[in-house]
């Protein structure tokens, strides 16, 4: 998919993000633009041009069988992933990620090429319908994304700054109190099992607490 063919599905308006950043300078940038975001009314999401992302965007249906809270969300994958309890382990000292990655190509470890989305709205949860990602394997589906995004953001001040194919990052004013860590870490697995089972080195809910107490952006991917 093209940056003309991605901006022009999308229809928001956009710019470029600047290819010469490192992780440190894009951070700077979105939070710069989150600034502008919310004078001009709209929010910022850093968006990569990748093949897949037309294949994800395009198989997106708006179903809704009904109101659904995040409590009820997190008590259903509850019962789906009876594991949890299993994985808990113990609370980590934790590794601070105050950084966006998935913007960074794996290979290079440079960014690949950007838009910045200016999505036309002031409630950032909305981001999830406006650029609809999900509802494949244990990934949750846009209205499902919806929720949750609200629910954190009201709680922690969580907002979505950048999204692919397969990740979703978030970023916040300040990390989690150490006494909610394992509370939103086992709701992170729950949204987001491999972000447990694939993305920390013991696979435990304990690690993924620890690194949460000390970090201001939230990463997400599903396999």
């Amino acid at each position: 998919m093209s940056k003309e063919s991605l901006v022009s599905y999308l229809g928001f308006e956009y710019e470029m993000l600047p290819g010469d950043l490192d992780p440190k300078g894009i951070m700077q940038f979105i939070k710069k633009k989150q600034k502008a975001g919310k004078e001009h009314g709209y929010i910022p999401v850093i968006v990569p041009v990748e093949d897949d992302l037309e294949d994800y965007l395009s198989e997106q249906e708006e179903e809704a069988d009904g109101p659904l809270r995040a409590e009820e969300f997190f008590l259903g994958r509850d019962e789906e992933y009876a594991d949890a309890d299993e994985l808990s382990g113990e609370m980590t000292k934790g590794d601070k990620n105050d950084t966006l990655v998935s913007m960074i190509d794996y290979e290079s470890g440079e960014p690949a090429e950007c838009v910045v989305l200016h999505l036309p709205t002031d409630k950032p949860w909305e981001a999830a319908s406006l650029v609809p990602m999900g509802g494949w394997n244990e990934c949750p589906d846009p209205l499902q994304m919806s929720v949750i995004l609200k629910y954190w953001y009201e709680k922690y001040g969580a907002v979505p700054a950048a999204v692919t194919h397969d990740t979703l990052e978030l970023i916040l004013p300040e990390p989690v109190p150490i006494e909610k860590a394992f509370e939103v870490a086992r709701e992170h697995y729950l949204f987001c099992p491999d972000r447990v089972t694939q993305c920390t080195e013991s696979g435990t809910i304990g690690e993924l607490a620890g690194d949460l107490s000390v970090s201001k952006v939230w990463y997400f991917w599903w396999d």
